[in-house]
């Protein structure tokens, strides 16, 4: 049987003020119901992870790129509209630096905290207050390469729908369950009520990574760059570790701290690579 052909708009799209291209910077900037995916990769991870792909849009010098091409039939396939656009028109709609030469616009759903907490032994990352949006993705790629059950996105984190968070995931966010919640402390004790131990990162914590028990159903919670966790979200923990290192360093990306704490979990309760 034949491959689906893309089915295309009838003409590359060569306005910038088309209606869709500001649909699309409209989602860059978070504002309207659609979720932004940049690049070939989150595209084609979305095209087979939750979530509905309502739309495609490709810059006309990408198309013959295989890896694109290959998008194009999988898209079509799906029957998901495909749109061209001229190169200096995509350009003008792409909030990337260097445009890859393919945005989509999907639709995406939060989860809830017992959905997070749910089945046996989960293991929940919770981002609080995690502003930088890289940051955030390396949290929900490290969560799902270490088994976690989802991620809990509490207080002024950026939104883990953003397409910058959604990049630095390389399509974790589109698989793995994520609960969003701006009252950090409601969000904290949430998870403890539905029976997970809260684990919290802090430099200035008695006992080091190796020396805790990590396994049982576990809440990891990491704090704002810099400031780290509040007093308040600290008082609701039940444990603080910190990381140990050598002089003179004295922290880490709060990416790669969380990162190593949710791998040492791993290790504890068995790998499930």
């Amino acid at each position: 049987m034949p491959a689906a052909r893309p089915t295309a708009s009838p003409d590359p799209i060569t306005s910038r003020r088309h209606p869709l291209l500001g649909r699309v910077r409209a989602a860059a900037d978070g504002h309207g119901d659609d979720v932004l995916l940049e690049g070939p990769h989150l595209v084609g991870e979305a095209l087979v992870a939750r979530g509905r792909v309502t739309l495609v849009l490709v810059a006309v010098t990408a198309a013959n790129r295989p890896e694109v091409a290959s998008l194009l039939a999988h898209a079509a396939a799906r029957d998901v509209p495909l749109h061209y656009a001229g190169d200096a028109a995509f350009a003008s709609a792409s909030p990337a630096r260097t445009p890859a030469g393919v945005l989509a616009l999907a639709s995406l759903s939060l989860s809830t905290a017992d959905q997070l907490a749910g089945g046996p032994d989960p293991l929940v990352t919770v981002a609080i207050g995690v502003q930088d949006p890289g940051n955030l993705g390396t949290l929900m790629r490290s969560s799902e390469a270490a088994g976690a059950s989802g991620v809990a996105v509490l207080g002024a984190s950026a939104h883990p729908f953003g397409w910058k968070a959604l990049r630095g995931s390389m399509g974790s966010a589109l698989r793995l369950p994520i609960v969003r919640e701006a009252d950090a402390g409601a969000g904290v004790r949430a998870l403890q009520q539905r029976g997970l131990r809260l684990v919290a990162l802090s430099a200035a914590a008695a006992h080091g990574l190796y020396e805790v028990d990590l396994t049982g159903p576990l809440a990891v919670c990491a704090g704002a760059e810099g400031t780290g966790l509040s007093p308040e979200v600290l008082a609701l923990c039940d444990t603080q570790v910190r990381i140990p290192m050598c002089l003179p360093v004295e922290s880490l990306n709060v990416g790669v701290a969380a990162s190593l704490v949710l791998f040492e979990a791993m290790r504890q309760r068995g790998s499930r690579a």
